[in-house]
């Protein structure tokens, strides 16, 4: 699939299979990760990927612990959807920045990656989403769970979870969004 199909054809994929993802394409996924560019080329990034259920479901009930305790009404969603945070994708991928405190912006560099990845996904026949709320299981100070978690993932305190994708096979086609061509100007 060439780029441009992919960009047209993502979506956000809320359904998964059980099928695992092969290794193949998850190293496929780390080495789309690793090539997006960044300031100066720092790669300030770590990436985790995650295909241990165990892991998963720990990241996922550390996360709705404390959505249920801000954002109720979202934690209601996630159960009646009866998923997980990442509604049951067999693979999640951590985002990790590190801050280089040079003027550059660390959160840019990993939404290059992380956008490297969703499409790279794409062009693999795989299913993503971005899942925002899973930082917050590493930044919960009413709870043990970040040291914890941060442990289990081998990441070390330099470095904040920035952000989290679901990926896996798709359980049924998706729609990509429709696209706002009035945000576009031509001069």
């Amino acid at each position: 699939m060439n780029v441009i199909d992919a960009i047209a054809t993502r979506y956000s994929c809320r359904k998964y299979t059980s099928e695992p993802v092969s290794r193949e394409d998850l190293e496929a996924l780390g080495l789309a990760g690793v090539q997006a560019p960044s300031s100066r080329g720092n790669a300030p990034w770590k990436i985790v990927i995650v295909s241990n259920p165990d892991i998963i479901t720990d990241l996922s009930d550390s996360a709705l612990r404390v959505m249920v305790r801000h954002e109720p009404s979202a934690a209601k969603w996630i159960d009646s959807l009866g998923t997980n945070l990442f509604y049951d994708a067999p693979v999640v991928i951590l985002f990790a920045a590190r801050h280089t405190w040079d003027y550059t912006s660390e959160q840019l560099d990993i939404g290059l990656a992380v956008e490297n990845i969703a499409l790279a996904a794409t062009g693999l026949g795989l299913g993503s989403v971005i899942c925002g709320f899973v930082t917050q299981a590493f930044r919960d100070i009413k709870s043990t769970d970040g040291a914890r978690l941060y442990d289990l993932v081998g990441l070390p305190r330099e470095y904040e979870i920035a952000v989290g994708m679901a990926v896996g096979h798709p359980a049924e086609p998706g729609t990509p969004h429709t696209p706002d061509l009035s945000a576009v100007t031509y001069l």
